[in-house]
């Protein structure tokens, strides 16, 4: 491996960073939208509940990123 393209990958791991919490921060939000609009419309809380969970995928990140070699 290029000791060059190694010093790459790391100085590209902030970005990817701020990139991913972008998508989370994104994510939330539109769960707090959605979850205010359906509060806004006078639905039960225990409905709303099952609403936004199918709205967010469920996602296992730790298994996610771990990969195996």
């Amino acid at each position: 491996m290029n000791p060059l393209s190694f010093l790459r990958f790391f100085l590209r791991l902030p970005v990817i960073a701020f990139r991913i919490s972008g998508l989370v921060r994104i994510t939330n939000r539109a769960r707090r939208g959605f979850r205010r609009v359906l509060r806004k419309e006078g639905l039960p809380e225990d409905i709303i509940e099952v609403l936004v969970e199918g709205l967010v995928p469920d996602v296992e990140w730790k298994k996610f990123l771990r990969r195996k070699t």
